[in-house]
């Protein structure tokens, strides 16, 4: 892989040209590479640009330094604040460096758009580039110079400057690399960071009638650098290649593997899971639906189709999303040793169990938010928690409309949380699961500014301590039982055994701004096909449902039934539903070797006919094509060597040597 993109620094380093020989590679007039947001606790959000400044440019052999001594906002306000950038040509990419030393006695540096790449066209046509990004698993625009204009706020943002489209990490980006497919190039755009702290991914185009159309892509850094505080912001890799998307997915892949990404060995149980039935015993609105002495019936319901696990909500007195992070058992549903009982039952008939509890929820009507919110709660850059407000209800209109339950979030870098999290492991081992669940840690995405915490004022460096808490969490367990989380990213996902899907690409069905024909799940399986997890949102049998269950077969996720939302019904009561799912169940285990035990990866690029989406796995030497005809014909094509021939709307699998 050879690098193909040239930084070319102004004098005086107010501009930069980016240069793509030979190609129709072409810069913006009056482009930025970098941004800046200052904060003086009035005004905050002052705008910093790189086309306003003035700074010296020092080149040393593949190293380019460039220092700007002070800091001009938009309103020509003058900041105190050096600024040094360090951008390294290592042949097959180039490393942008930056180090921020605030000696503003006002002013804070809450964040730094860098490198910010502004053009005009890349290599290829405007209208056949793609927007490749890591939004849940996945996610591929075509043409963005246009679609992105769907981000435009309408109301909230300046969008008369830029249309911006971004993506917070951890969540809803579940990585730190996107890129641009371009004719024959891939512009790849990595953020570095072994701590996998905070940051979001920024794409913007022109706003709506600018006579000059551009493409701005960016990782925006969030160092919060108060007066009288210098530090250095992660590295971000960028490179300008021959090839697709993969070169970036090997790229990430290699730094992650090299650093942070060290993924636990799943228990043999969990890499031979085949999914569970979610269920609620008691909803948040008091009525229960099932009892302890329920469980083993579940069970063997799910059976019936090839599920082998439950996983059980709403089991404890205060009712489901309600008093965390207090549990008891609840003694309406049958009390204590009838829980464990009925766990020790369905395990006895070769069955799985996992006991549900929030990771990240406070109730504030629980005595824990009473005695120890202040120290444990994330707050916001004003100051206040961040509370989130529940609106599940039955039949009524009161809670539709109006809500029920608040929540705050827990800080995951308190050791008071800390604490709170190893209890509740402890309990609900003492009920001798299969498997230990906590929920939301791999996700919601939420500075907190709280200096007291271990991540001091670093309200971006989070997510290290999360990690650390499921690991003390995993050492609570025995030989063979498992621990969970939800939602994914790649800071977190390698200390547990399995994750409960919750994000983009993990459901087929389009939702708001959400098409499906965006979805690009081989984005994160192939960079990371080691990790399990669930398929989600499919909960009876509207129309299309046999898609969504196809989209989780072919691409090897373990299936999160949860009829009616987890209410008062088992699968079998769906017949259709159960039927479908029994059938991808019975073709996967005919091809455990590769579903269970095989590796996800994208080497061969096959030519199908229009609707067939195919994944592709290898175990043992061989290849596996699970293919998908999404289309509404019967389709017949040939593949390594034979003939498929696949009906609208059905699966099979193929294997090659």
């Amino acid at each position: 892989m050879t690098n193909e993109l040239k930084f070319v620094p102004s004098a005086d380093a107010s501009k930069v040209t980016w240069t793509c020989a030979g190609t129709a590679l072409a810069n913006r007039e009056k482009a930025d590479f970098w941004r800046v947001m200052a904060d003086d606790g009035y005004y905050i959000e002052m705008q910093i640009k790189s086309s306003e400044q003035s700074g010296k440019v020092e080149k040393n052999g593949k190293t380019t330094v460039i220092t700007y001594d002070r800091l001009v906002t938009d309103q020509g306000r003058i900041l105190d604040i050096r600024l040094r950038l360090t951008v390294t040509d290592l042949g097959d990419r180039l490393v942008f460096d930056s180090e921020i030393d605030n000696r503003d006695e006002k002013a804070r540096v809450n964040e730094l758009q860098y490198p910010y790449i502004e053009l005009t066209r890349l290599v290829g046509e405007p209208e056949k580039d793609e927007l490749i990004r890591p939004r849940g698993l996945g996610e591929r625009i075509l043409n963005p110079w246009a679609a992105l204009e769907s981000a435009h706020t309408e109301y909230m943002s300046s969008d008369y400057y830029d249309i911006k489209s971004t993506l917070v990490y951890p969540r809803p980006a579940t990585m730190t690399w996107f890129g641009i497919q371009s004719a024959d190039r891939f512009l790849y755009i990595g953020r570095h960071d072994e701590r996998t702290r905070a940051c979001c991914l920024l794409n913007s185009i022109a706003p709506r009638g600018s006579a000059e159309k551009y493409l701005a892509s960016a990782i925006c850094h969030y160092p919060f650098a108060r007066p009288g505080e210098a530090l250095s912001c992660p590295p971000v890799t960028v490179t300008l290649s021959k090839g697709d998307w993969r070169i970036g997915s090997d790229i990430y892949g290699g730094f992650a593997r090299s650093t942070y990404f060290k993924p636990v060995e799943p228990r043999k149980w969990v890499k031979k899971m085949t999914g569970w039935q979610r269920v609620i015993l008691r909803h948040q609105f008091g009525e229960i639906f099932w009892k302890y002495d329920d469980l083993p019936r579940l069970w063997l319901e799910g059976h019936k189709v090839g599920l082998d696990t439950l996983l059980v909500f709403g089991w404890w007195k205060g009712r489901f999303d309600n008093g965390y992070p207090h549990y008891e058992p609840d003694e309406e549903l049958g009390g204590a040793e009838k829980l464990k009982e009925n766990i020790a039952k369905v395990r006895a008939m070769g069955g799985h169990v996992i006991l549900y509890n929030n990771g990240i929820l406070i109730d504030k009507k629980s005595d824990f938010y009473r005695d120890h919110a202040k120290e444990a709660a994330r707050i916001d850059i004003d100051g206040n928690e961040y509370e989130d407000h529940y609106k599940f209800e039955n039949n009524g209109t009161v809670l539709r409309n109006y809500g029920y339950k608040s929540f705050v979030d827990a800080c995951q870098a308190t050791d008071a949380w800390r604490e709170v999290l190893l209890r509740n492991g402890r309990q609900k081992l003492a009920f001798d699961p299969d498997s230990i669940f906590f929920d939301q840690i791999g996700g919601r995405s939420k500075l907190c500014f709280n200096p007291a915490h271990k991540h001091g004022y670093r309200p971006d460096d989070e997510v290290v301590f999360r990690r650390e808490n499921l690991r003390a969490c995993r050492a609570l367990l025995g030989p063979d039982q498992a621990i969970g989380t939800e939602c994914t990213n790649d800071g977190v996902c390698f200390e547990v055994d399995y994750l409960h899907g919750c994000d983009f690409g993990n459901s087929y069905r389009a939702t708001k701004n959400a098409p499906v024909k965006t979805h690009f799940p081989q984005m994160w399986r192939r960079t990371f096909p080691e990790i399990i997890m669930t398929n989600r949102f499919i909960h009876d049998e509207r129309e299309g449902f046999r898609d969504d269950l196809n989209h989780a077969f072919i691409y090897g996720m373990r299936y999160d039934v949860a009829i009616y939302r987890c209410r008062k019904a088992c699968v079998t009561e769906l017949p259709a539903y159960a039927a479908h799912l029994k059938k991808l169940l019975d073709l996967k285990k005919e091809y455990a070797e590769f579903f269970y035990g095989g590796k996800f990866v994208c080497d061969t690029d096959l030519s199908l006919p229009e609707g067939v989406k195919y994944c592709e796995y290898m175990a043992n030497g061989k290849r596996m094509f699970a293919l998908w005809n999404g289309s509404k014909e019967d389709k017949t094509f040939e593949i390594g060597g034979g003939t498929v021939t696949l009906a609208a709307g059905d699966v099979c699998c193929t294997v090659t040597e």
